[in-house]
This record gives C-alpha cells, structure tokens and sequence, in this order.
C-alpha cells in the first residue's frame, strides 16, 4: 500500500513592506498575485496544499479556491516573528496531515508551475532516503522545495526570518538533491512595485508565446 503523502505550504503571511501594501491582492490581468503559485500548487500532484496567512489580512486572492477539497487555510498567529514562525506553523499542520514530506513554496512567486511542483513530487517518491530535494539557481537552492518529514523535528525549531534556507545551504549536513534550472522567469519574486510591473510584463509575454505561466 502506498502510504506516501505529500502537504504543499504555501507561505502567504509577509507583512509587504517594501511593497506598502497588501501584495497578494494584486491583480494580474483576470487573477491575483497571490492565487498565480497557489492555482499551480492546486492543480498539481500534492494531496494537499496548506496556505498560511497573516491573521487579519485581506484573503480577496484567496477567494476563488475557496471550495478546493485539496486547499486548507491556517492563520498563522506568530507571523510577526518571521517566515520561520509561518513554516513551522504549516510543518506542525502538515504533520497531523500524517504527510511524509511536504513542498515548501512562496506565494509572491507567481511563476512557479505546475511542471517544478510535480517534478518535486515525482523526484520525492523516486528519492524517498533524500531529506530535501531542491532547485539550484544560478548557484543558488531556492524554493520550491521538498522536506522528508525526517527534517520536521528540526525545521519547528528554527527562529527569525531564514525559513528552512539554511537546511538546504548546508549541503553537508543532510542527504539531499538539488536540481539545476536558469530559467530565471520560474523564480522570480516580488517585493517591490517595481516588480509587480515586471510581473505584468512577463505575465503578458507567456500569455502571449505559451498560453499561461503554470505548465
């Protein structure tokens, strides 16, 4: 019997500074800023995703995936400690989810598809004695990323605003993989206006060339 079961945690509790206003609920074209990553997340192979949000905050981009069978929503009371207190709080979930391991993504990445997000399920379940499995950019592991529940123990124990950045930069500490992509589109975050009008650039561009940014 195949008991291997994957949790997404979609992390969606930053507080938007640099932007100076609530990111997420950004509209692109017919969708939100915020819903691009979580629709691919969604739509992929992972039994379910968890979004952990800020309480308080606008959830519009939230809205349309409402009734998704596959979607859980957890407020994450200690976001103000960082994203390490909004990974942890999605760890703890995903852990009562009895989840083997889970995909760790961002939601002001909205180019992240749902090709990468399969590609670390697939990669997990071929893997299974690895405790991470990650992307490598320009040198650089970035998310989305995969975390065997072996790392669970250690990631509720992390503190500030790393996240699980330094699990997978320290190569020599854990078994791992990380995957090579120079895709640089697929990575792309946003923290400042600046980048949101890139974004609608780029979002327009793959309209155009591929039909959408999520395959």
């Amino acid at each position: 019997m195949d008991n291997f079961r994957l949790v997404g945690i979609y992390l969606a509790a930053g507080k938007s500074s640099r932007m100076g206003s609530q990111k997420l609920n950004l509209p692109v074209a017919n969708h939100y800023l915020g819903s691009m990553a979580l629709l691919a997340a969604l739509e992929s192979r992972l039994d379910v995703t968890i979004a952990v949000t800020r309480k308080g905050d606008s959830l519009r981009w939230l809205t349309p995936f409402s009734k998704r069978k596959n979607l859980r929503v957890l407020a994450c009371e200690d976001a103000d400690k960082g994203q390490s207190a909004s990974l942890k709080a999605g760890v703890k979930a995903a852990a009562d989810l009895a989840a083997t391991g889970v995909v760790v993504l961002l939601a002001d990445q909205p180019f992240v598809t749902i090709e990468m997000i399969n590609k670390l399920v697939d990669e997990s379940r071929t893997f299974q004695d690895y405790a991470y499995i990650s992307y490598l950019h320009r040198g650089i592991p970035k998310p989305p990323v995969y975390f065997s529940n072996c790392l669970f123990p250690i990631i509720t124990e992390l503190e500030g605003d790393q996240g699980a950045r330094n699990l997978i930069r320290g190569a020599d500490k854990f078994s791992g993989k990380r995957m090579e992509s120079e895709k640089d589109v697929s990575f792309f975050d946003v923290d400042t206006n600046e980048d949101y009008q890139e974004v609608l650039v780029i979002w327009a561009s793959l309209m155009e060339r591929e039909g959408g940014p999520w395959r």
